[in-house]
């Protein structure tokens, strides 16, 4: 079978090649991505026709293209993702089968929603998964008649020798920059720390490193089965991965204990690191099964194959084909179709917590359809909360490690834990009588329609950039986080050098903590920060920012646990949904953690600036830097006077009178560097 193919490749060639379909087949791939070369992994295919880098019309493209001489296919093929944002549109002009191989849906903005979406727009007659099989059921409640699996169909693979002699290590392959990663970063952080033989290198396509290391750890970027499974065993290393869901295929395809294994948490990764080091032969054993059934079986050639019989002679064995057979929730998804927005309201929301969180606690009321809680149990590290009566709906509980992740609550809410997020309807919870306590909220209404979700803006977070010198940070915010760009950017670099440690009090997302890390590269950062929301992007921030720690909590003039009502916004309400936000005494909580003395102070807490300085009052004539955020012309006077007597104003920000942000100087630094002041108040 050799058919004419037209193959649309949005990912960099440099970092995932372009699949080979065919003999007679033209490549396209967006001109941005070929010219980035930012990867370098593997060399970019000559043969690739630039397109444009935005959507564009693809049958007019190809006709009106010196670069394609013949203009009749046979097949077209688009390959996309979350991530990108920009597609080929007009693809069923051309009058053959069309096919869209979907890459990720597990991360990024409404990453199931935009590829919905733009199935919807194309209406491809095929779909087909590489790394999120747990997601097909989407797409089948969508209406979509043909999906597949296709697992490491993308995989670029070099042929490589059994290596018997293995070298007593972990190897890591990877990005230890990308924030993307978060879970996995942390969990590398956790090895280093223990000491143990661990081998990391960048992102290079090196078998023998896999191949020659006794251990080679993997983790998903948040529960797909990605490329680097595969990578291992086919260059002869032994896999240990992270436990994905029942959905996933993992099980079916690597069967865990056989050709790999698997670990669910950190502390069980620690465990089977040292007991694989302490059992080698074990290891590889399991290496060297694998490596012999890889070409037989998992070679990317057959999943290439597969995809030509399925559109070319309607043949696809099972796993491979998406069936009632391969998930047990086909049709509980697939008749609850009318509600799909307000059900991917609900997922998308909580699928981007669960790529940051190592555990996820999320409540689901009685009066919610099953389908809710069949949905989120493909995310593994979920743990559901339910109450006493939790009706499976579709055979769940007879799921691989499902019926140890359901837990049942019961008697009063004040008696339950605070869990990181609640889906309940508005009758679940005034038949509660008792605010149910959560960092976030899905409210239903009797229609299914969501009345409240405050975790959405979780999927807004943009990724701009800020430079230090030869520094470059990628940071996350959200697109209304407020920065004092010109105050922060202006820190006094003559006191860089004496800076050992900086306080971050109400650190938001960290952009602050990103300021004082350009400029102090050597100081342990300590970021106190309370808001659910901004805490999700401050961790991955701080992780990026290295030797910068977070505390999960506020800072105030006394200990205190607040409550912020969620839902319903009526304060006589004895019922709902609310946050639970702990406080602690500044002094006090600074001091149990041995944070003295400090050399550079923020503050900024909505409104309890005052309270924080009066707690320190006895530190601040010892520190050198203090910024002060304020929301109000009372408190600005009030820290001005407050300050006065051992600082002096360097600089700030004022908007109209009401907030801004100043930042002070100790006056013993304008005495010892008197000759090098000069900065703008």
């Amino acid at each position: 079978m050799n058919p004419r193919v037209l193959l649309v490749w949005m990912t960099p060639p440099d970092y995932i090649p372009p699949l080979t379909l065919s003999e007679r087949q033209v490549t396209l791939c967006p001109k941005g991505k070929i010219r980035r070369q930012i990867f370098d992994f593997f060399s970019v295919p000559k043969s690739l026709v630039e397109c444009p880098d935005k959507d564009f019309d693809l049958y007019e493209f190809v006709q009106y293209s010196d670069q394609v001489e013949d203009k009749e296919f046979d097949l077209v093929v688009v390959w996309t993702s979350s991530v990108d944002l920009t597609s080929p549109f007009n693809t069923k002009k051309f009058g053959c089968p069309t096919v869209l191989l979907a890459g990720d849906t597990h991360h990024h903005e409404l990453p199931i929603t935009h590829l919905l979406t733009y199935w919807a727009t194309e209406a491809f007659d095929y779909i087909a998964t590489a790394y999120d099989r747990q997601h097909l059921h989407w797409f089948a409640a969508a209406g979509v008649q043909r999906l597949a699996w296709l697992p490491f169909i993308s995989a670029c693979l070099t042929s490589s020798s059994w290596i018997e002699k293995k070298e007593i290590r972990v190897a890591f392959v990877g990005n230890l920059i990308n924030s993307y990663h978060y879970r996995r970063l942390k969990l590398i952080m956790s090895l280093k720390k223990l000491g143990l033989p661990l081998l990391i290198k960048t992102r290079v396509h090196n078998p023998q490193l896999f191949g020659g290391s006794l251990i080679s750890f993997n983790c998903s970027l948040n529960g797909d089965l990605n490329l680097r499974n595969l990578e291992v065993i086919s260059a002869g290393g032994f896999l240990l991965t992270d436990q994905l869901s029942f959905a996933s295929g993992l099980d079916e395809l690597l069967a865990p204990g056989t050709y790999c294994d698997t670990y669910n948490s950190e502390a069980q990764l620690l465990e089977k690191i040292r007991y694989y080091l302490d059992h080698p032969q074990e290891a590889i054993q399991i290496a060297r099964r694998a490596y012999h059934t890889f070409d037989q079986h998992w070679h990317p050639r057959h999943r290439i194959q597969n995809l030509l019989d399925w559109v070319f002679g309607g043949e696809l064995p099972e796993p491979f084909r998406y069936s009632p057979r391969s998930d047990v929730r086909y049709f509980v998804s697939t008749a609850s179709s009318a509600w799909i927005d307000t059900r991917l309201g609900i997922y998308e929301p909580i699928q981007e917590l669960h790529r940051v969180q190592e555990r996820l606690r999320v409540f689901v009321g009685r009066g919610c359809p099953g389908v809710i809680a069949a949905d989120l149990l493909d995310l593994p590290r979920l743990e559901l909360y339910v109450e006493e009566g939790f009706g499976d709906p579709c055979g769940l509980l007879q799921q691989k490690g499902v019926p140890e992740r359901i837990h049942e609550v019961r008697g009063e809410p004040a008696s339950w834990p605070s869990f990181d997020a609640v889906v309940c309807t508005a009758e679940d919870l005034q038949r509660l009588g008792r605010p149910v306590r959560a960092n976030f909220a899905f409210v239903l209404a009797e229609d299914h329609q969501l009345l409240l979700a405050n975790a959405s803006k979780l999927m807004e977070a943009v990724l701009p950039g800020f430079d230090f010198g030869k520094l470059r940070f990628s940071v996350r915010l959200y697109p209304d986080t407020v920065f004092y760009e010109r105050t922060y950017l202006n820190f006094p670099v003559f006191l860089s050098s004496q800076v050992q440690t900086v306080i971050d009090i109400g650190a938001g997302v960290g952009l602050g903590s990103v300021c004082f890390r350009g400029f102090c590269p050597e100081a342990a950062i300590h970021c106190f920060e309370v808001d659910p929301l901004a805490l999700h992007l401050l961790q991955q921030n701080a992780l990026g920012l290295g030797n910068c720690f977070v505390h999960p909590v506020g800072l105030a003039g006394q200990n205190s646990c607040r409550t912020c009502r969620l839902w319903p916004e009526d304060p006589q309400a004895k019922w709902g949904v609310e946050q639970l936000l702990p406080f602690r005494e500044a002094r006090a909580a600074l001091k149990e953690l041995g944070l003295e003395p400090i050399d550079v102070l923020r503050v900024a807490t909505g409104g309890d600036e005052v309270e924080v300085l009066t707690s320190l009052q006895e530190q601040l004539k010892d520190i050198k830097v203090i910024y002060v955020e304020f929301t109000s012309e009372q408190d600005r006077k009030q820290i001005d006077q407050m300050l006065d007597p051992s600082h002096l104003l360097w600089q700030g920000e004022v908007v109209a009178g009401q907030r801004g942000v100043l930042c002070y100087l100790s006056r013993a630094c304008f005495v010892d560097n008197n000759s090098s002041l000069g900065g703008e108040t």
